[in-house]
């Protein structure tokens, strides 16, 4: 309901305290964040702290409604997008997402690509005997667009019935992209969640995030916070190291740096690694719909 997410007033104020205490780059996720009533006139407030804080502003969106609005989103001071699309074919994106919009996304890559969004990125996550032929297709739309793919290992949520016959290691990704390109990997920066790849004698890039094969919990300084104001210290969780944000700002007793000592000390409990995959099958309150992304 209306009244159980973060109010507009709520999210600004929650930033402020989270830039106030170091923090230099929000993203905002979905989905599709545009679905929010007069997200413009939010993210033109969201402007004004860009300039306050220096920060990197950025956002993912599954692109449904992103189609004429991208360079209104440039001018609200994002920096960064994200698209996710995890299929070229316009059946294989109907049965995945349950929408007939493929056409509609590409030609928002179109925008971004002619406004010169950059970085732009495609986040796809592939999944063995689903999407995993268009490999190759993904790979040649990054070349061809000259902007980044990148392929992410299918995760185990409450509500994606998770198999294991459709997993796909990064290694095995990577694997299929060198059959016919040579990949030079990068330097990534220190709390990179992603291995990223130039291709030799083409523009655009590849990487992978292999949040299951290969875990980068011992480096990852991200933070998520759900629409409806719950703190989630992972990706990959349980419930039992949340925040009630919404709870919090409405506390007439907690000051912004009271609320600052509560999130410092819920930080303590950040954990050094995601449990294994069969553990995680278990967890019943990290369904991604209501965490986002």
């Amino acid at each position: 309901m209306k009244e159980e997410i973060l109010s507009f007033n709520e999210l600004l104020r929650l930033m402020n305290i989270f830039c106030e205490a170091g923090i230099t780059k929000i993203r905002f996720t979905g989905g599709e964040p545009l679905t929010r009533k007069s997200i413009f006139d939010f993210l033109g407030e969201v402007g004004r702290l860009k300039h306050k804080f220096d920060l990197q502003l950025a956002i993912t969106t599954n692109g449904i409604l992103l189609k004429g609005n991208v360079n209104q989103l440039q001018k609200s001071g994002i920096e960064n997008l994200n698209i996710s699309i995890d299929s070229l074919q316009n059946k294989k994106f109907l049965s995945i997402t349950k929408q007939n919009q493929l056409e509609s996304v590409l030609a928002s890559v179109d925008e971004a690509v002619q406004i010169g969004f950059n970085p732009l990125k495609i986040n796809t996550v592939l999944m063995k005997g689903i999407n995993d032929d268009e490999i190759l297709d993904f790979v040649d739309f990054a070349v061809n667009k000259n902007i980044n793919v990148r392929f992410i290992e299918y995760m185990p949520f409450g509500n994606n019935d998770w198999q294991a016959g459709y997993f796909m290691s990064w290694s095995e990704i990577k694997s299929v992209v060198e059959n016919k390109f040579k990949l030079i990997p990068v330097n990534n920066r220190i709390n990179s969640v992603a291995k990223d790849y130039l291709i030799e004698e083409h523009p655009g890039t590849v990487s992978f995030i292999s949040s299951i094969s290969d875990h980068f919990c011992s480096s990852c300084n991200r933070l998520r916070i759900t629409a409806n104001g719950k703190l989630k210290l992972c990706l990959f969780t349980n419930g039992t190291s949340e925040l009630d944000f919404k709870k919090l700002l409405n506390d007439n007793n907690l000051s912004n740096i009271a609320i600052t000592e509560l999130i410092l000390e819920k930080l303590k409990l950040k954990q050094e690694m995601h449990p294994p995959v069969e553990d995680l099958l278990l967890y019943e309150k990290n369904n991604m719909l209501s965490i986002g992304g």
